[in-house]
């Protein structure tokens, strides 16, 4: 009898496991299909001038006056997108005379892309498959993750918020944002389990994937001293910039310029705290989003710090101040998305305020569908 009633709970634990995990596929595929609608369907539709009234010359890369949004592959790869095409396709440029180059773009998104590419795929398909099932990971994990601390409501919670965020666009478009949040995911959740190699591992290549990958490097050297873990977990923290410094190695082969990849920088126009809190106060949506999403989520991290991992705490202080000290502040929001530790701040938030939640999570709905129309036509968005 005993065995009988230890094989019936086995059998519910899996199917609790499934249905779970069903869930996060299901919010996944649901908000992918938004975008998809808006990007595939509206966007042709509805949009009918054939001149963008924004930009000027220099456009951006690959942007044409008579651009108009027809159902393709392509309308995934605006923006960020074709520098990585220009990268998968080409490969690097780079010279200090002032203007852009494809340097300024980490290596293994559009390494993992050209690989797809092999197969006979179109870069615009391979780009856009390996950022969403990367996306799709990132969610599975961080669902795991979030319910072996808190349960099955707050791991939901978490797992909407980070599904249904607006800039959760760039985990479906030729974007790194997917590929990073599933790096650095693995990497954090496997530091907390001790399973130290895959987290040098997943840390390595999560350099390699986005500047702020580097923050795990203190993260894991800190949360190893508090926490007086064994000497592998310091070995893992070390062998995080592995991923960047490769990178800095083939820049100073191929453009005797260890630091091309930081040097190029300056091209790309920035606007100051300054601006942004100036512009934040005069109501510039944009610029409140920045604000509230910075410094917002350092309260919420405070707010939970005895309440998630510490990793995932150390890890958001860490990427917060590179963020707001690096200098790279047109797109704030979107790389603030990127740190994972805050969807779990937010997620815990909502499992304790479910009206609240399901409010916002509707507003994040009509943000991302706009979000995406604007990306489909050129707007910038983030």
């Amino acid at each position: 009898m005993k065995k009988l009633i230890n094989q019936q709970t086995l059998f519910k634990n899996i199917n609790f496991q499934i249905n779970g995990y069903l869930f996060v596929i299901l919010m996944w595929l649901v908000s992918r299909l938004v975008i998809i609608f808006a990007m595939q369907v509206v966007a042709p539709l509805m949009y009918t001038s054939t001149v963008h009234p924004y930009w000027q010359p220099p456009y951006p890369l690959d942007y044409t006056p008579d651009f108009f949004p027809k159902p393709s592959w392509d309308l995934f790869s605006h923006w960020d997108g074709k520098w990585y095409r220009r990268i998968a396709v080409e490969g690097y440029t780079y010279a200090n005379d002032g203007n852009q180059h494809s340097i300024a773009f980490y290596p293994l998104f559009p390494l993992i892309s050209r690989g797809l590419m092999m197969f006979g795929l179109p870069f615009e398909v391979a780009g856009t498959v390996v950022n969403n099932l990367a996306f799709l990971g990132a969610l599975l994990l961080l669902y795991s993750w979030v319910k072996e601390r808190h349960g099955t409501n707050a791991a939901k919670w978490t797992t909407a918020v980070m599904a249904w965020c607006p800039f959760s666009l760039y985990g479906t478009v030729i974007y790194t944002e997917g590929l990073f949040l599933f790096l650095t995911t693995a990497a954090l959740r496997a530091f907390d389990h001790r399973q130290y190699v895959w987290a040098a591992v997943c840390g390595a290549l999560a350099s390699a994937t986005r500047a702020t990958g580097i923050t795990l490097l203190p993260t894991f050297i800190f949360v190893a001293w508090q926490e007086k873990k064994p000497l592998s977990a310091y070995i893992a923290g070390l062998c995080v910039p592995l991923g960047l410094i490769s990178f800095s190695l083939y820049c100073a082969i191929a453009f005797k310029d260890p630091l091309a990849f930081v040097h190029i920088q300056k091209t790309w126009a920035q606007p100051s705290w300054w601006y942004i809190l100036t512009d934040a106060i005069s109501v510039g949506k944009d610029s409140l989003i920045k604000v509230v999403m910075v410094f917002g989520g350092g309260y919420m991290l405070w707010y939970f710090r005895h309440q998630l991992s510490k990793t995932a705490v150390v890890y958001g202080f860490c990427s917060l101040l590179l963020i707001i000290f690096s200098g790279a502040l047109m797109s704030v929001s979107r790389y603030v998305y990127g740190i994972v530790s805050l969807s779990w701040a937010l997620g815990l938030v909502f499992s304790r305020h479910n009206r609240w939640g399901y409010a916002i999570l509707a507003w994040f709905a009509i943000l991302l569908y706009s979000y995406a129309f604007n990306f489909t036509i050129w707007n910038w968005v983030a």
